[in-house]
């Protein structure tokens, strides 16, 4: 576990030994799942460290989650990133949505495991995000929404725009520069349309990870 926290310092991310404990039990649990359902296809304990977790939590180089944000991570699979950034910033309140029962067992079981139940309120909805997208009780209401490996921007947004607070941002997770270009000049109009408008855009280079920064647009833009 000294490696584990070592690694993530190196990144920038300090961990308390709680945190070193919650991230050394993911990956254990992450990989005896996985051998049961097809959770991901990183199975090396190092490469779930910097393709999972540190991928996930590089986000935070960027933008701030506080204390009682309103998050939900749509599609989050095993967990990424919504479980890592709860690990990280405890308090802020998390929603997973993953269709997969399966999955979803899975990150019940860990909610469980790593005590995020105990934590401000943590909820799993194991339905289709166009689904959820649809709920009087969650429209408006986040002040983010994350996606990583889920469909492009033009796809995703009818139904990750409809979740966000006027003040909320959506930020999607993105490899390659040539991608993000093609997605954004692909989703302009769509994204108007519904209401919609790119904000930023971030990069790493350290994990070869873009972020694209969205936000509704306001009747006075």
């Amino acid at each position: 576990m000294h490696a584990l926290k070592e690694t993530f310092e190196q990144y920038g991310f300090p961990l308390t030994t709680h945190q070193v404990a919650q991230f050394d039990r993911y990956r254990t649990e992450l990989l005896r799942w996985n051998k049961h359902i097809n959770l991901t296809a990183i199975t090396d304990e190092d490469e779930i460290v910097h393709k999972h977790f540190l991928d996930s939590l590089s986000v935070l180089e960027h933008i701030t989650l506080k204390s009682g944000d309103a998050v939900i991570d749509i599609g989050t699979g095993a967990g990424f990133p919504g479980i890592v950034l709860k690990i990280y910033v405890p308090d802020i309140r998390l929603t997973l949505v993953e269709a997969s029962k399966k999955k979803g067992s899975f990150l019940k079981f860990l909610i469980l495991q790593l005590n995020l139940h105990q934590k401000v309120n943590t909820e799993i909805l194991t339905e289709r995000a166009e689904v959820c997208a649809r709920d009087p009780d969650r429209i408006g209401v986040y002040d983010w929404v994350f996606t990583r490996y889920v469909a492009t921007i033009q796809d995703s947004a009818a139904y990750c725009l409809p979740f966000l607070k006027s003040t909320g941002k959506w930020v999607a997770y993105k490899s390659r520069e040539e991608i993000i270009k093609s997605e954004i000049d692909n989703s302009t109009t769509h994204l108007s349309a519904l209401g919609g408008c790119v904000e930023t855009v971030f990069t790493n280079s350290k994990l070869n990870r873009g972020y694209v920064v969205m936000h509704r647009v306001k009747a006075s833009e």
